[in-house]
This record gives structure tokens, sequence and C-alpha cells, in this order.
């Protein structure tokens, strides 16, 4: 027998992806398959964090609310935000090293 699940809330589609960090810019691929190289100060502004976002506010209130006194807010953390998307970047971009770490050193192959 199924059991009953909450599907009121789906989750949201991936609405860009990171791609990596190269001389201080972060490579993100957004909504339309287009690849952005943005720096830390584009990072910070909050029409482009909404632009890479699809423009969908309410997701973003929902997971980085803005909190005054312990308190959500009905508005976003738009510091949160950037930081979540250097993170993401930075984490692409190790492991696409220790990816072709691996491939130059497959089996067989001496250094």
């Amino acid at each position: 027998m199924p059991t009953h699940q909450d599907h009121t809330a789906p989750t949201p589609p991936r609405l860009f992806r990171a791609a990596g960090v190269q001389v201080r810019r972060y490579l993100i691929v957004d909504l339309n398959g287009q690849a952005r190289s943005l720096t830390d100060h584009q990072l910070s502004s909050r029409r482009m964090l909404l632009s890479l976002h699809g423009g969908n506010k309410d997701w973003l209130i929902r997971h980085y609310p803005r909190m005054v006194d312990g308190k959500p807010t009905d508005d976003w953390d738009d510091l949160a935000v950037a930081d979540a998307i250097k993170r993401q970047a930075l984490f692409k971009t190790y492991h696409l090293s220790q990816a072709a770490h691996v491939r130059l050193r497959q089996k067989g192959l001496r250094a």
C-alpha cells in the first residue's frame, strides 16, 4: 500500500550550474545554458542573484531568509546566496582537478 507523500512543494528545477573558478571569476551556466563569468562585485548584486535563480524571489526567501533578531523577514539574504554560489563553484573546481588527476593516473600508467 503506497504511503501518502506531500506533493504540494515540489523541488524546484536546477536554475543554474556552477562550472568552476578561474582567476577570481566564478563560472556559472545559467538557466538558458549561457556561460557566465561573474566577479565578486557582480555576485553582490541582488539583481544578478535574482536573475540566476530565474526571478524566483519566493524560492530565495524560503531557502535563504534574512534573519532579524532571530526571526525570518519577508526578504532573502543576498550574502548567503552569493556565498552558496561561490561555494558551489569552488567545489566544482576542486572535483574537476581531482577527476583530471585520476584520468592521468589510469591503470598501467607510471609517472
